[in-house]
C-alpha cells in the first residue's frame, strides 16, 4: 500500500474527543511513512461532500467517527467509482461493522499498526439510488439510532438507545405492522411484519443475529430477517429465544439469503441505512453489489 491518507473525522463522536486525539493518530502515522490531512465534517461539510471535493490523489482514507460518517464516505466513493480503500476508528456508539470485521476499538492500535493491515473486498448494498454497507431496516426501534440526541449519545452511550426503544414495545398491542410483499431470488413473501433487517453484519443493534459459520460479509448475499407480530407473550419469549440462540425456525420469524430484493408496502415507511435515516418509502430495490468496497483490516491469524 501507498503512503498518502486522508482522515475524515467527526468532531461529535466519540463523546467529542475526537479531536483530542487526532494529533496522535497523525503522529504514530507518520512514523510508519504515511503522508496524512485531516478533514473534519461540520453540520453543511459531511463526509460525502468530503471525498466528493477532494481532487488530491490518495490511496486510502481512515474514518473517525460512527456508522453515519462510514456510509457517508462509502456512498461518495461508490457513486463517484473511486478506486479507494477504506478503514475506520470506531467512534460511534454501537459499532456494528467494527464487531464483524474484529476491528480494534482501542483508539491508538490503527494508527499504531496501519501499514500491517490487510485489504479485503465486501459487499455493499444498493437501496434504491443509496448504498449501505452493513443494514438496511424498517420497522420496531429502527429509529432510535437517528432519533436519539448527539447530546443523549454522548452522555449515555448505548443506554440512550435502550430508552427510547423502550419507548417502542410498551405493550403488544401498540406494536405498528407493515403489510409487505417481498420478492427474493427465489420466493415471494406477503405478511405484515413489525420488523425488517437487511444485513451484511453478525451485529445489528448490539445483538449478534447470526452464527460466524452461516456469514459472509463477502459472499454475494444478504442475511435478512423479517419479524411478525406477535399475539401473546409467548410469542415474545420465542423471538427472543431464536435470537439468543440464532436459531429461526418458527412461525413468527423469516430468515432468508438473497442476492436481490424487492420490497413493496402499502404506505410509505421510513427506512434506517447504516444507523442513519434512509429515507421514507413505498417500494425499494435492494441489491448486492459483490466485492465492491476494499476494506483495510487486522490480518486475520
Amino acid at each position: 500500500m501507498k503512503k498518502e491518507i486522508l482522515i475524515v473525522a467527526n468532531p461529535c463522536a466519540g463523546k467529542g474527543k475526537v479531536i483530542k486525539y487526532i494529533p496522535k493518530i497523525c503522529k504514530k502515522l507518520k512514523k510508519q511513512g504515511f503522508e496524512v490531512e485531516v478533514v473534519y465534517t461540520s453540520e453543511n461539510y459531511n463526509g460525502a461532500d468530503i471525498i466528493n471535493n477532494y481532487e488530491r490523489y490518495i490511496d486510502a482514507v481512515i474514518v473517525c467517527g460512527g456508522d453515519g460518517t462510514l456510509n457517508e464516505v462509502i456512498n461518495s466513493i461508490i457513486k463517484n467509482n473511486k478506486k479507494i480503500d477504506v478503514t475506520f476508528i470506531p467512534f460511534g456508539t454501537t459499532n456494528d461493522f467494527a464487531r464483524t470485521l474484529k476491528m480494534p476499538r482501542k483508539v491508538f492500535k490503527l494508527s499504531k499498526k496501519l501499514s500491517k493491515y490487510e485489504r479485503i473486498n465486501v459487499d455493499i448494498g444498493g437501496f434504491n439510488d443509496k448504498y449501505f454497507y452493513y443494514v438496511a431496516a424498517f420497522g420496531l426501534c429502527t429509529g432510535v439510532s437517528y432519533s436519539t440526541s448527539q447530546e443523549e449519545k454522548n452522555k449515555f452511550g448505548r443506554l440512550a438507545y435502550y430508552k427510547h426503544a423502550l419507548k417502542e414495545v410498551r405493550t403488544i398491542k401498540d406494536i405498528k405492522t407493515y403489510k409487505t410483499t417481498i420478492v427474493t431470488d427465489n420466493e415471494i413473501i406477503k405478511d405484515e411484519f413489525i420488523y425488517g433487517g437487511v444485513t451484511n453484519s453478525i451485529s445489528i443493534g448490539s445483538i449478534k443475529w447470526f452464527k460466524k459459520n452461516e456469514f459472509s460479509i463477502n459472499d454475494g448475499l444478504f442475511e435478512i430477517i423479517l419479524i411478525k407480530k406477535p399475539e401473546k407473550f409467548k410469542d415474545i419469549l420465542k423471538i427472543g429465544i431464536s435470537i439468543l440462540r440464532k436459531k429461526y425456525n418458527q412461525d413468527n420469524i423469516y430468515y432468508i439469503k438473497s442476492k436481490h430484493l424487492q420490497i413493496e408496502f402499502d404506505e410509505k415507511v421510513k427506512w434506517t441505512l447504516d444507523g442513519e435515516f434512509g429515507g421514507s418509502e413505498k417500494k425499494v430495490l435492494i441489491g448486492n453489489n459483490r466485492k465492491k468496497l476494499g476494506l483495510l483490516v487486522p490480518k486475520r491469524k
